[in-house]
Formats: structure tokens, C-alpha cells, sequence
């Protein structure tokens, strides 16, 4: 009998049991990308640790060691950015192999210090120990946020709306240009840019208020599929994909040059740290909607209305969600997505 293969969620789902059951002074701990907890003083304090590992998360011919250094720093604010938190400061940890080159170690830590003036987080210590395998950084940072909107995964109930904020695709065509030996190519240039250095919206924060109609958001950094099916897991509903025609327009030159399709760069890319959120009919969304628009006129990015949130059928464990294919006909789509555990 085939065996079923070992899922994040499937580890994270067993660490939590293990952990048992959170005090009541955690609002929210394990099961989405930030931990809150409230502040001694006024608001709420939000929690997230990131890495970037040697071999998984990069590789050093396709980055500057200053790139990776700058990429720890903005994956971890990309997920306070959208639960509406301010960093407060970071710590690192280092894992550095026996010989690795002092010039490499500075240099990713010119592109930390970058990223840290840049988005006002400072790194305030760490730790420091030798490893007896590749390069790994991992980072942990705080932040806060207003008290009352943490806008979680698993709030999504049918009717809600999901929508997508920003180019999906576009870092998978830089990983794919990387694979292919294509980096080069000055087409192409845009999505090398956004793999080696994501693009994160911390004005989104701004929008994350307890009037806003905002009721989930997370990042896409694992890929669009995953988020979209992480929400529906979560909260217990299932999803109907209705995207415009043109939603996929920006990769018709990269899908062209790399032989692939656009859907699946789309679905199941990640490193593009899109942000998926959903608003609810009656919570203000029309406001919430253009708000968010009002701030991308002069961007490239987009607010794409990717569909609806319906009920799950009927003794159904787990959630589906399915896309118009031709002719109108729903197409069941595949989970799939960035796995740190594969």
C-alpha cells in the first residue's frame, strides 16, 4: 500500500498536540504565519521567525551574498506587513560552515543592514555557531499592531471574497530563468529582480484596522495554491476560482520563453509574497477594496478578484477548490505548493 507522504501540515498539526493547548494570554499561536499576543502597553504584539537556508531557499549563483542578507530581513516583514503590524526588532541566528569565506559572511550582512534601514527593523543580537552543513540564517522578529484586527487564516465563511494583491508567477519565471540558464536575458530581467529580492507592501499594514472589511490575509511566499487552499483547510469551507481573463497577462512573455504555462507559474510558484486577503460582504469591502486600489494606481502590481468562498460538501474532510475551466465547466484543482518538508 502506497504510503502517504509526510505534509508540513501534517508535522506542524503533530508539533501542536504535542505542545498541548495554548494559555489564554496567546490570541494566536500556531496555524498561521504570526503569533499574537497582547501588549503591557496598548495593542497587540505580533511574533514571526523566518530563514533563508543554503540549497533551499537560494543558492550562491544565482544571488549576491548581499541579496540573501536582504531577503532574510523583508520574507519575515512580509508577513507582519499583512496581519497590519510596524516592526519593533529582529534577532539572527547563524549556522556558518568550517571555511566559509569572512568577504561572503560581511556582505550578507550588508544587505541585512540594508534591508533594516530601509524598513526601520533593527537587528538588536543573535547567536552565532558553527555548522556541519551548509549556511543557514534564521531571524526572528517583532512587531506590533492595533489591538481588536488580527486578521487570521481561518476566518473565511461563505460569501466572503478573495482577492490578490500583486503579479503572481513573477518570481517562479525568475527561478525558472535561473534553472534554465536564462537569467541573463534582459526580458526576463523583472522576474530575476523578484526572486532575488521580493516585493513587500508595507503600506498594506495601514489598511489592517477593525473597520477595515479585511477578515484574512496571508502572504504567498509558499505559492498561490497553497495560501488559497491553507485558508479553506482552516476555516472549514471550500473555494470557487472566477479570476478575469486578463489576470495572467504578465507572464505571457516569461511562460513563452521558459515553455511553460502561465496557470501553473501562477498556482504553483512561490517566492512572490503576493498577498491574498478576503473581504465580506456588509463589512465595508466596497471601501476596503478601493483603498487598497487607490494605493497601487502608480504601481505595477494589481487587485486581482480571484472568487468566491462557498460551504464544503457535505461530509467532505478536506476543502476543494475548483476554477472554471472551457465551456464554463468547474476544474477541480490539485493542492500543491512550496513543502519545507520535501
Amino acid at each position: 500500500m502506497k504510503q502517504k507522504p509526510v505534509m508540513e501540515s501534517d508535522w506542524i498539526k503533530a508539533f501542536s498536540e504535542r505542545l498541548g493547548p495554548l494559555p489564554a494570554r496567546i490570541l494566536r499561536g500556531i496555524g498561521d504565519d504570526v503569533a499574537c499576543f497582547p501588549s503591557p502597553g496598548s495593542g497587540n504584539l505580533l511574533w514571526t521567525t523566518d530563514s533563508q537556508r543554503e540549497g533551499v531557499h537560494f543558492r550562491w549563483e544565482w544571488m549576491t551574498p548581499r541579496d540573501s542578507g536582504y531577503r532574510l530581513l523583508v520574507v519575515n516583514l512580509s508577513d507582519i506587513y499583512v496581519k497590519g503590524g510596524s516592526p519593533v526588532a529582529a534577532l539572527v541566528a547563524l549556522g556558518v560552515p568550517e571555511g566559509f569565506p569572512e568577504e561572503t559572511l560581511f556582505s550578507f550582512y550588508d544587505g541585512l543592514g540594508e534591508a533594516c534601514r530601509r524598513f526601520d527593523c533593527p537587528v538588536v543580537g543573535g547567536d552565532i555557531s558553527r555548522s556541519t552543513g551548509q549556511f543557514d540564517a534564521v531571524l526572528s522578529l517583532l512587531a506590533r499592531s492595533p489591538e481588536g484586527c488580527f486578521p487570521a487564516r481561518d476566518r473565511l465563511v461563505p460569501g466572503d471574497w478573495l482577492y490578490l494583491l500583486g503579479r503572481p508567477g513573477i518570481a517562479r519565471a525568475g527561478y525558472g530563468a535561473f534553472l534554465s540558464g536564462l537569467s541573463g536575458r534582459g526580458d526576463l530581467a523583472e522576474c530575476v529582480s523578484a526572486f532575488r529580492r521580493p516585493r513587500i507592501y508595507p503600506w498594506f499594514a495601514g489598511l489592517v484596522t477593525s473597520e477595515s472589511g479585511l477578515v484574512a490575509t496571508m502572504d504567498t511566499s509558499d505559492g498561490l495554491g497553497q495560501a488559497v487552499f491553507a485558508m479553506a483547510d482552516q476555516s472549514g469551507v471550500s473555494v470557487i476560482l472566477e479570476p478575469p481573463e486578463n489576470w495572467l497577462d504578465h507572464l505571457e512573455v516569461p511562460a513563452r520563453i521558459l515553455g511553460e504555462d502561465p496557470f501553473s507559474m501562477a498556482w504553483e510558484g512561490g517566492e512572490d509574497y503576493d498577498v491574498l486577503l478576503a473581504v465580506r460582504p456588509g463589512m465595508g469591502n466596497d471601501a476596503a477594496v478601493a483603498r487598497i486600489e487607490q494605493q497601487i494606481r502608480e504601481e505595477p502590481d494589481r487587485l486581482i478578484r480571484l472568487g468566491e468562498v462557498v460551504a464544503r460538501e457535505s461530509g467532505a474532510e478536506m476543502a476543494s477548490v475548483t476554477i472554471q475551466g472551457q465551456n464554463r465547466r468547474p476544474v477541480r484543482l490539485e493542492r500543491t505548493g512550496f513543502d519545507h518538508t520535501r
